[in-house]
């Protein structure tokens, strides 16, 4: 058992309460907790709320969600609750990236798609995704324009969490990447312009041709995943339940170039228990 707040393992008994329910004090942060940890207050119990969570993991919406429950779990739970536990559970998630990071490659795609979003001034928003040459997603961002200081931000971003630069990237005709990749990246980064058609460049004495057909290719997963979705009120919440398809889509989901998922359900399960 760890401190649901500060993950500390210095803790100690602290008697029950009225239901039985064992309770525990943290000496780190001095912060009370029970034995059911994030699940406490919850009149479901955790196995339901894991079990639902993995559900919206896939392309289903949350009624969708809710029917399976009833069919499968005997058990009729609210469409709202199930979004309720992904809005609470999903930052969870994210101790996944810190538990197994991701060896990305140094040849990454950045590209932008429509994304519906209430607030813009546009019809729509727009996703922006960084991602490798093995279908990895390095980092995301969604904003209301689509101009340079947004590319500046996805990209910043990306070299933050693979903690260096990439030796080249490859993107579309927008002009505001050229300026943001010489920006955060420098110089030793080489930018290529190329979109459906393969552009050929020397790089390490190889001749190798380079088109972002892949960044248009790992866009139809969200597009597909956040369709049942059908728009988002808040920016927020866009940013959230997108951050929980990445960490499903680069840890849990099974992918046609590799033979298992990076991580098992049950690793998701252990981490959500703690």
């Amino acid at each position: 058992m760890i401190c649901i707040y500060c993950s500390s393992s210095y803790i100690v008994l602290n008697g029950h309460d009225n239901k039985g329910v064992q309770r525990y004090k943290c000496n780190d942060c001095h912060r009370r907790f029970c034995e059911k940890g994030i699940f406490v207050r919850h009149r479901f119990s955790k196995e339901i709320i894991i079990n639902a969570i993995f559900l919206r993991s896939f392309p289903l919406s949350t009624r969708n969600v809710k029917r399976i429950l009833k069919k499968i779990e005997f058990v009729k739970v609210s469409h709202v609750s199930i979004y309720n536990w992904v809005v609470k559970f999903a930052p969870y998630l994210i101790k996944l990236s810190l538990i197994k990071p991701i060896n990305f490659s140094s040849i990454w795609h950045v590209d932008e798609k429509f994304i519906h979003v209430k607030g813009s001034k546009d019809p729509h928003a727009y996703l922006w995704i960084v991602s490798d040459s093995n279908s990895n997603i390095i980092a995301i961002h969604v904003s209301f324009e689509r101009d340079c200081n947004n590319a500046k931000i996805v990209l910043q971003k990306a070299k933050e969490i693979s903690g260096f630069s990439p030796e080249i990237i490859i993107s579309d005709g927008l002009k505001g990447y050229k300026r943001a990749c010489k920006k955060v990246f420098g110089r030793k980064t080489r930018h290529v312009i190329a979109h459906f058609e393969a552009v050929g460049i020397v790089h390490n004495k190889k001749l190798m041709k380079l088109s972002n057909n892949r960044a248009e290719r790992i866009n139809e997963f969200p597009a597909l995943w956040l369709h049942v979705c059908r728009g988002f009120k808040r920016l927020d919440r866009a940013i959230l339940f997108i951050e929980f398809f990445v960490i499903n889509y680069n840890y849990l989901m099974e992918h046609p170039s590799k033979e298992k998922p990076k991580v098992e359900w049950e690793m998701v399960e252990s981490i959500m228990r703690k």
